[in-house]
């Protein structure tokens, strides 16, 4: 063989293998582990290391049962939907934190603790960036269009509540081992989703024959309505108020399950409502207002109620006579509720309820 050929076959092999290294595909794996690095970077200065990356499929029912109670759980959304799920442990969600308020580690790990809404929204920084970066890393890989179009939803407060709101289907699970690049301390995230890829949705041609005030109707019908669901109102002295911890009980007098009212944004009531349950969540159930409360009259009240007149008008006559000249002052009826709860208050017939502050808003 002549040099000049042998040279020639060199540079082929040369180039080949360039190119080869060129134009090598990005595996899956460290196309995720390249999008949590470079958001974490991004967002807050964290620099951590995804030391490994497990995937497998399961059914609702046994992702369920790997979600273990410390791991903090937050909503995966698409269109508006909920449909699947992200978890941190303690270490990773303090390791967050520790960079966004002190700016450094801590060589210490972090105490187990159960999560807030606090931590939530300080790892929804690394968590938007990561999820927004995903799409388009995994481009050509076996996770190209799994997590299109997917963004954070809200905190789920267990696991029970997860298995309620989440479909019953498989589940691709990626569980990511994280060097948060202090001793000992190592992070762990999940994340879960479909198995299967979004199917885009059909596009429908316009009617022609459309009743403008059909669709007008159906439009307002779809529209979301918002209620809130009034339990109490209760005043107190500011300086109590300031004096409040975590845990305190208050009691709520006069207060029962039946005391709910739906209010819209407004302020108005819309109707009355008992608390309860439904699939271990809060709930409240619509019902027709109650009957108003008749009590018997002390002693002391009867004695100084007027005597009745005598003679010609009797006693019911005078008293119809008097309720005819009684005149409702305008906005009794928005009132009537709570001079019911007043007066039941000073009578001591309704059982005294309670509510953990905690679970109206010193939690977090």
């Amino acid at each position: 063989m002549s040099d000049s050929m042998h040279s020639m076959i060199l540079r082929r092999m040369t180039g080949r293998q360039a190119g080869d290294a060129a134009e090598m595909p990005l595996t899956s794996s460290r196309a995720v582990r390249l999008a949590l690095t470079k958001a974490a970077n991004d967002t807050i200065d964290l620099v951590l290391t995804v030391i490994g990356m497990g995937e497998e499929t399961q059914p609702l029912d046994d992702l369920l049962g790997v979600l273990d109670d410390n791991l903090m759980l937050i909503g995966l959304q698409r269109a508006g939907q909920l449909v699947g799920l992200t978890a941190l442990d303690v270490q990773l969600r303090a390791a967050m934190l520790e960079m966004q308020t002190i700016g450094r580690l801590i060589a210490a790990k972090a105490e187990e603790r159960p999560a807030t809404r606090t931590d939530k929204s300080m790892c929804d920084p690394v968590l938007s960036a990561f999820l927004s970066a995903f799409p388009t890393v995994t481009v050509g890989t076996e996770f190209d269009g799994w997590a299109d179009g997917v963004g954070l939803g809200d905190r789920i407060d267990s696991s029970r509540a997860a298995g309620l709101m989440l479909a019953d289907q498989d589940y691709r699970i990626l569980r990511l081992s994280i060097d948060l690049g202090m001793a000992e301390r190592q992070g762990q995230m999940l994340i879960a989703l479909p198995l299967s890829k979004p199917q885009p949705m059909a596009e429908t041609a316009p009617c022609e024959n459309a009743d403008w005030a059909t669709l007008f109707q159906a439009a307002v019908a779809d529209a979301p309505g918002e209620l809130d669901a009034l339990l109490h109102r209760l005043r107190m002295p500011l300086s109590e108020a300031q004096d409040l911890q975590v845990g305190q009980v208050l009691p709520l007098l006069g207060c029962t399950v039946n005391s709910v009212r739906l209010l819209s944004q407004d302020g108005q009531k819309v109707a009355q409502a008992k608390l309860g349950q439904l699939g271990g969540m809060r709930a409240v159930r619509v019902e027709p207002a109650p009957l108003p409360q008749l009590h018997d009259l002390s002693g002391a009240a009867r004695s100084a109620m007027p005597p009745l007149a005598t003679g010609s008008e009797t006693a019911s006559e005078q008293l119809i006579g008097d309720i005819g000249d009684f005149t409702q002052p305008a906005g009794l009826d928005e009132q009537s509720d709570d001079l019911m709860a007043s007066e039941d208050d000073d009578a001591g017939d309704l059982p005294m309820a309670s509510m953990d502050l905690e679970a109206i808003s010193l939690s977090d």
